[in-house]
């Protein structure tokens, strides 16, 4: 049996459409590739970018990791879509982990981009897709609270590997450290 694609107009057997209990013949009306295409787009806009991150943070409420502690997300899309806003009118298209909106020069610049073919493989992330290291990424100041708005800043995805999961207090004693051994000068 064959079905005809509303985007591209072509007549495909219907092994090349999604299936869809809800539709009359049982399948989408774009076929797969269409539908990958359309996906792709969209995930290339600011808005597509956004909830993509968004959904894998609420989605972690609902995971239960072994290893770490169920994180939840404790804001609608909306109030996270104006947040980046307000980062945008202060630091641009910026990473805000540098020494402040005063020297934004010193701050990396964050891009939006996602490769691969628009199809989901494991674990959500793109087909044929690569991490790009400048791409915006979303992390918790505290590692330890969930994500609120107040915890949350808007950085690259290689800054936030590198910080990684280090949190406030941790920061607190390597900073100690530092001034014991170089600023006070005493060593081991």
């Amino acid at each position: 049996m064959n079905n005809k694609c509303t985007k591209c107009g072509e007549v495909k057997p219907l092994t090349l459409f999604t299936k869809n209990k809800n539709k009359k013949n049982g399948h989408q009306s774009w076929c797969k590739k269409c539908s990958n295409n359309g996906k792709h787009k969209y995930r290339n806009t600011k808005n597509g970018y956004l909830r993509e991150i968004y959904g894998s943070m609420s989605r972690r409420e609902l995971s239960k990791d072994k290893w770490s502690r169920k994180s939840r997300c404790f804001f609608t899309f909306d109030e996270f879509l104006t947040a980046f806003d307000k980062h945008k009118s202060i630091y641009g298209m910026r990473s805000a982990w540098g020494p402040g909106p005063d020297r934004l020069e010193e701050h990396l610049p964050i891009t939006m981009i996602r490769e691969g073919k628009g199809q989901l493989g494991k674990k959500g992330a793109l087909k044929g897709s690569k991490r790009t290291a400048s791409n915006l990424s979303v992390d918790r100041l505290d590692p330890n609270l969930d994500y609120t708005l107040q915890n949350i800043i808007f950085i690259r995805f290689d800054e936030n590997r590198r910080k990684n999961n280090s949190s406030y207090s941790d920061c607190k004693i390597q900073m100690g450290l530092h001034e014991q051994r170089f600023i006070d000068m005493n060593a081991i």
